[in-house]
């Protein structure tokens, strides 16, 4: 959502693009081996595309599934930006169904899912208990094997300052930014996590209660997340960012905040945050494998010196979060806008996709969850445009690697997982009439499953 300008696309005539829908399947090609799933979270109808995925990589064979509840993409907020909001953890698939948030509908999707054939038959709608829910966070409840425990993150919105001196803009507007973000607002209910219970032998998503809500001056959720144990819970939130400008100011920005909850039996307690001056915009994170102490979390708006805090690594102990280590990303000290996290099933590879630059970072993990070193810097290839790329993931036999152009290209790009080689860009079908107009969609979250 932070670069302020957007490249126009032409999609007539290049050969270099594919369509998802294009590809024809014959005995003799590749052999299928699961799909992918991802929302379009546009101006109206939100969406779940479907794509078949082979044993080569490629993708085929496109299916738009409605949510029959709407999308958040408003191009005519936030100005330059063009409305865009920013999370992760959008899709779960739990068991043999689908939950992918309604960020414009207030309201999450509950789709059954064929394992044979990847196709989605809609259940219902279940109402997220805020405004704007961005992130969904599961962990099976203690002695069941078919009950899960579901947290829901509400952002409410993203207020925001762009450029500076003559030039500079407030969202909402000025008269909201002078009033006292700290003081309790009637918004509060709206910016908050949510408990459900999900029963993943017949779909149902049932409400329990509001764990927590958070002020306005640092943002609300925009990503939510258990620990592999299920003992921990943390949530992200957006703080006030100030971009558009080289240099952002503490006089505009509000710094995000990193909050752990000890969880146990649908209750938090002992709630502890980390947050420093100067950093805002965490987006992404995920706890280090088999971890309930260690947080690897990305931040896009940052003072320029602190720009080598796109990612953080946090320890949550008994009653703090503190930071160890931070990084620079796209292997450079410069706005590259770092906003998404993947950790691979292994948990000894870090991949942290930055927004602005169109680039994925790619760290070596060590034992204990702390950071070794940066293995490489990659770029997208094929259309490209500054402020484009989103969500990624991993295959299951972790052949390949995907990430979203989910802000202007509304495509998916293929990497080779093990040496991140770019391979090739499919844009969707879906909304390929749309390709180019930044805001029109603004894919939310990415998920799937092998055969």
């Amino acid at each position: 959502m932070k670069k302020l300008t957007f490249l126009s696309l032409c999609l007539i005539g290049m050969t270099i693009l594919h369509s998802c829908k294009d590809t024809e399947v014959t005995n003799d090609d590749p052999t299928l081996k699961g799909f992918i799933y991802t929302t379009t979270n546009g101006e109206s109808t939100n969406q779940v595309l479907k794509l078949d995925r082979y044993s080569d990589g490629s993708v085929a064979n496109e299916v738009a599934y409605s949510t029959k509840s709407l999308g958040g993409a408003n191009t005519a907020a936030g100005g330059d930006a063009k409305g865009d909001f920013d999370s992760q953890n959008a899709i779960q698939i739990i068991g043999d169904y689908l939950l992918a948030v309604n960020a414009g509908g207030n309201e999450i999707t509950t789709f059954e899912i064929n394992r044979a054939n990847g196709a989605l038959t809609f259940k219902n709608n279940v109402s997220s208990g805020g405004k704007r829910p961005v992130s969904i966070a599961y962990t099976q409840k203690s002695g069941s094997n078919t009950e899960y425990w579901v947290v829901v993150g509400n952002q409410w919105d993203n207020p925001n300052v762009q450029k500076d001196g003559a030039d500079i803009e407030r969202y909402p507007n000025d008269a909201w930014f002078n009033t006292d973000l700290s003081a309790a607002d009637a918004s509060d209910a709206e910016r908050n996590i949510a408990l459900f219970s999900f029963n993943s032998t017949d779909g149902t998503l049932s409400w329990e209660t509001v764990l927590d809500n958070y002020p306005r001056i640092n943002g609300g959720p925009t990503c939510v997340a258990f620990s592999d144990d299920g003992s921990k819970l943390a949530v992200t939130t957006w703080g006030i960012a100030h971009f558009g400008t080289a240099l952002t100011s503490l006089d505009e920005q509000s710094p995000s905040r990193v909050y752990a909850y000890d969880f146990n039996g649908g209750a938090i307690t002992n709630a502890r945050f980390f947050e420093e001056e100067g950093i805002a915009g965490s987006i992404g994170f995920n706890w280090a494998k088999g971890s309930n102490s260690i947080l690897h979390v990305s931040n896009f708006n940052l003072l320029p010196t602190l720009r080598n805090n796109s990612l953080t690594v946090l320890e949550v102990a008994a009653g703090a979060v503190t930071k160890s280590q931070n990084f620079n990303t796209a292997g450079v000290d410069d706005i590259d806008e770092a906003c998404w996290t993947l950790l691979n099933d292994a948990g000894d590879k870090l991949h942290v996709a930055s927004f602005g630059a169109n680039t994925i970072t790619r760290f070596n993990v060590n034992n204990d969850g702390s950071i070794a070193n940066l293995d490489l810097v990659v770029s997208r290839a094929g259309v490209s445009p500054p402020g484009d790329t989103k969500d990624m993931y991993i295959t299951p036999d972790g052949e390949f690697f995907y990430v979203l152009g989910a802000y202007q290209t509304f495509s998916i790009n293929r990497f080779d997982n093990a040496t991140l080689e770019y391979q090739t860009q499919d844009i969707y079908e879906t909304t390929m009439s749309q390709s180019g107009n930044a805001g029109e969609n603004n894919f939310l979250g990415i998920a799937g499953f092998d055969l």
